[in-house]
């Protein structure tokens, strides 16, 4: 692309605010002539998308002040030459100067390389983008790059590996219930098929019986037993100095797909912050600081598009939730396949599905409150940006390294927002027996932010489906989802009916059959 002052200058707002280059950016005063940058050429040139080294800039302090270049034409043969000589295989370089504020910057586009020729190496060593450094490429990133090179002539199918010794009995049963119905809904050449048909043809289970990968990561009962890389870990970063705490609120996350995101997006609501924002009608109201929708589109996004190879899930890579003081960043092994990072960010119709299996699985499953996880539309990724920018956020960063997938939500820096809130917020009204409670006879379980409330709609009302709860307790999904967790695990709730089935009721256990941890 051919950049423009008014571009330039975005971008080093953008990196002001960042305070440090980008995944795709790399600044250089360059004062003192041509800087040294092979491991950087050698970087960019492994990046899907290539990299823009700017030259003219002064980082320090996160300043970004422009200083302009003496001799661009010196730089750019200087830079060439260290591409040419020190890089193999060569990416291609462009160059281009932009004045800005009277001075002349020099830019120098690395094109990234075929896939059939990567990695470029430099002195040896393969080197990839993350964050605002170039690092070694580590020996299992190699491999995939191997295998994203077999993947241009031949398609592997990671996702119809059998899980060879389990069975359709290893296979959660309301789950395989909600999916067999909403196949047979969706699909009418499925309509009159058997059960054990429809999971073989939908490949669920292989004509021996025994469950695939998809089949498994969709339905199974546990399927970290057997892949320990499907586990998602989470947890809250810290600003911690030296002896401080680091992390908080770190979680390992098990059981199949609409589990996995059910219980992430009740994570995600206990520790992000809530925030005074106006309504649409003017009124004030408290919500998240982020927008759930966009987090649960990347966190679905993050589960289902994962790399589901052997120099991935076979190493035990999964799939990571941290909560910065910055950001919420989901990232997920392995990179984009068939679609560019910046067709996902337009406006254009972006599809393509890593795991092609597993992905139409998704589209028949439903997580507790009978959402379904993903639409199928390619629409979702220009949702997370619509709602974003509705709610006045800077604009999500999404980084394609190749070998793993990052997103960025970052979070607002004040407390009040000045724009009307986009999306239908909770209800305020509540009952006055929600708030006249005896602690003492509320069960350990239900002693969270909202299970107290849940506990008394349900004593006094149950058994109540799931949006009858959410009506009666004025909470968002995933709140209610959380606040059911433990309850459910317990034995103090008991579910009946299957998951994501709009049938289903939740009603307090009798005393006399509780679990054991609760039994009050």
């Amino acid at each position: 692309m051919v950049w423009s002052e008014e571009y330039l200058q975005d971008v080093l707002d953008e990196l002001r605010e960042r305070r440090g280059d980008t995944t795709s950016i790399e600044v250089k005063r360059a004062s003192g002539g041509v800087p040294q940058l092979g491991e950087t050429l050698c970087a960019f040139a492994n990046m899907p998308a290539g990299g823009t080294i700017i030259l003219g800039i002064d980082e320090q302090g996160g300043a970004f002040t422009i200083t302009g270049t003496d001799d661009e034409a010196a730089l750019e043969a200087g830079i060439t030459s260290q591409a040419r000589l020190s890089v193999s295989p060569s990416p291609q370089l462009t160059s281009q100067t932009v004045t800005v504020e009277g001075k002349r910057v020099l830019l120098v586009h690395v094109a990234p390389l075929p896939i059939t020729e990567r990695p470029a190496r430099f002195g040896g060593s393969a080197y990839l983008r993350q964050s605002d450094g170039d690092y070694r490429m580590q020996d299992h990133e190699l491999r995939m790059l191997e295998v994203a090179r077999l993947h241009t002539e031949e398609q592997v199918s990671y996702d119809l590996t059998p899980a060879i010794g389990l069975t359709v009995e290893d296979l959660d049963p309301d789950l395989v219930r909600s999916y067999l119905a909403t196949a047979r809904e969706r699909d009418r050449r499925l309509r009159e098929r058997t059960d054990e048909e429809i999971l073989r043809r939908t490949s669920v289970i292989t004509a021996q019986g025994e469950p695939t990968l998809a089949g498994l990561y969709a339905l199974g009962d546990y399927p970290q037993g057997r892949y320990p890389g499907l586990t998602v870990t989470a947890a809250v970063q810290l600003r911690g100095g030296e002896g401080q705490p680091r992390t908080r609120n770190l979680q390992d996350f098990t059981g199949p797909l609409p589990v996995l995101l059910d219980d992430l997006l009740g994570w995600a609501l206990t520790n992000l912050d809530t925030i005074t924002g106006y309504r649409a009608d003017g009124h004030m109201d408290t919500v998240t600081e982020l927008p759930m929708n966009a987090v649960r589109e990347l966190l679905a996004n993050a589960l289902v598009h994962r790399d589901l190879g052997p120099n991935t899930l076979g190493m035990g890579k999964g799939v990571q939730v941290r909560l910065t003081p910055r950001a919420l960043f989901i990232q997920s092994p392995g990179g984009l396949r068939g679609v560019a990072l910046d067709q996902l960010e337009s406006e254009e119709h972006a599809q393509a599905a890593v795991n092609q299996r597993l992905y139409q699985m998704a589209k028949k499953l439903r997580t507790a409150d009978g959402a379904s996880i993903i639409e199928g539309e390619g629409g979702g990724i220009r949702e997370v940006f619509r709602s974003t920018a509705d709610r006045g956020l800077p604009r999500p960063q999404l980084i394609d390294t190749g070998v793993q997938f990052k997103a960025l939500l970052w979070r607002p820096e004040r407390d009040v927002m000045v724009g009307p809130v986009q999306f239908p917020l909770p209800s305020a009204q509540r009952t006055e027996d929600l708030v006249t409670r005896i602690v003492d006879e509320v069960p350990a379980s239900f002693q969270t932010r909202n299970g107290e409330q849940v506990w008394a709609v349900l004593k006094k009302a149950g058994p109540l489906s799931f949006r009858e709860l959410q009506e009666r307790t004025a909470l968002s999904p995933a709140q209610l989802r959380w606040a059911l967790r433990e309850p459910l695990l317990d034995g103090i709730v008991t579910m009946e009916g299957g998951q994501g089935d709009r049938t289903t009721r939740y009603r307090l256990t009798p005393p006399d059959v509780r679990g054991p941890r609760d039994g009050v």
